[in-house]
């Protein structure tokens, strides 16, 4: 196991199209000033160039800045610095000079980065889905973009992975434990490698894992969540729900929680266990919350009784933040005419029920189901749903939308600062695999 220090986002932005030529270019560097990347690099940091919005991102200990090339007006950790001097093109490089990215470095050490986070769901695939590997045919997984996205988390120091659910094709006859359990191992293997290079996996049941296909009397099919497909899941989570050995390995203390602190049966519709399915826990004064979209006998519905106990007595403990991870949206995304509603808002006053809780605590929601990217205010209000359904299950989209990300697999990472300062960046690739992009990004405060 490694621990990491958590690394945030410098972004160097070159005003539009600076980097094709637009900005007045230098024809040399001053001799004291030194090129950028090649100092980063030097440091252990990470450069992306992203052509999309012409912007460098660059990865450094503790905090985040916005540069543009040409001016000395810059953004550090959120808040406006006036550098001591300009960055500047020399033959497409961006230069700097010592004491510019020394004043830099003091403002990102004024507020450090707490931790950082990712999330996103959504890798399962059936054997209609187009452009698979043998492989991905037999275990119905797209591990080709599962594993890009691990190496573009484990790059960006997250130190905790939150999937939101459908990380196995499921839908077995009878809730059929072997075959359940095979296409278990196969995703765990394929998430292994997190663990072992300093982020701890936290996994979410979506509808794959939970219900069965079961026909009806009048000859139709219905999706249902089971007892038998809860204990399953069971049987192959409960050892990361949660191992305080490894979050203190990872993340350099065990989280607060409590084990018995989850929906109990006569609360929310709830008839049977929901243990390791719903849980919550504290990590350096920000409060997690796992929930199960689709507990048995109330299919499409979110605990949002226990959740509401749940978010107050964090609140009581006084936690600046909460974050709840579930499955399905509250509210679908609807990127065409043709979409109707399919997340809990198939049931639209229970839907309601849910985000008030979720607006009341100020929490912010992260869920798939949609495979799709997509980040909203619903109702108006200041809380947000932030879709990551894109984890590499065939696109909600079939066909393109006029927004690139409809059709991308990517997740959003989120950045946790000593100030209270939150920072929520979602990054995506398209079906050909090509540049990893930087999507949107934006302050919980500030909104986008």
């Amino acid at each position: 196991m490694h621990l990491r220090k958590p690394y945030a986002v410098l972004s160097l932005v070159a005003a539009g199209v600076a980097l094709a030529g637009m900005l007045p270019a230098h024809l040399t560097a001053a001799a004291s000033d030194i090129p950028l990347r090649q100092t980063i690099e030097s440091r252990n940091g990470q450069v992306q160039w992203n052509p999309a919005d012409g912007t460098i991102t660059i990865q450094l200990p503790g905090g985040d800045a916005t540069l543009t090339a040409g001016t000395t007006a810059a953004t550090v950790q959120g808040k406006a610095l006036a550098l001591t001097a300009a960055p500047y093109l020399v033959n497409g490089s961006t230069w700097v000079s010592t004491k510019t990215l020394e004043q830099i470095e003091a403002a990102v050490r004024s507020n450090p980065l707490l931790f950082a986070f990712s999330s996103v769901g959504d890798s399962r695939v059936d054997t209609k889905t187009p452009n698979l590997s043998q492989q991905d045919l037999v275990w119905l997984n797209n591990s080709k973009v599962v594993n890009r996205m691990e190496k573009e988390v484990v790059a960006q120091k997250s130190s905790m992975f939150f999937f939101n659910g459908d990380m196995i094709m499921g839908y077995t006859p009878n809730s059929d434990a072997n075959v359940l359990n095979r296409q278990y191992a196969f995703w765990r293997g394929m998430v292994s490698g997190y663990y072992e290079n300093g982020v701890y996996v936290f996994p979410v049941p979506g509808n794959h894992e939970v219900q069965d296909v079961i026909k009806t009397p009048d000859g139709k099919t219905k999706k249902v969540a089971t007892q038998a497909n809860e204990d399953t899941w069971r049987n192959n989570m409960s050892d990361v729900v949660i191992d305080q050995t490894r979050t203190q390995q990872i993340l350099g203390q065990q989280v607060t929680w409590d084990p018995t602190n989850f929906p109990k049966a006569g609360t929310d519709h709830i008839t049977t266990d929901q243990s390791k399915l719903d849980y919550s826990f504290d990590y350096k004064g920000t409060h997690f919350v796992v929930i199960n979209t689709d507990p048995a006998g109330n299919d499409s519905h979110a605990p949002v009784e226990w959740l509401k106990q749940d978010l107050d007595a964090a609140r009581t403990r006084g936690v600046k933040h909460s974050f709840v991870f579930g499955h399905k949206m509250a509210y679908t995304y609807k990127y065409d005419a043709t979409v109707t509603p399919g997340g809990l808002d198939a049931d639209p006053a229970a839907a309601d029920a849910f985000w008030q809780v979720i607006q009341d605590h100020n929490a912010t929601y992260f869920c798939g189901h949609e495979h799709i990217f997509n980040v909203s205010q619903p109702k108006g209000g200041k809380a947000y749903q932030v879709i990551v359904g894109s984890g590499g299950s065939p696109f909600e989209a079939a066909n393109p939308t006029g927004v690139a990300s409809d059709r991308m697999y990517a997740w959003a990472t989120t950045r946790v600062y000593a100030d209270g300062r939150v920072r929520i960046d979602a990054y995506g690739f398209d079906d050909q695999y090509g540049p990893t992009q930087h999507i949107t990004g934006f302050d919980l405060e500030q909104g986008f």
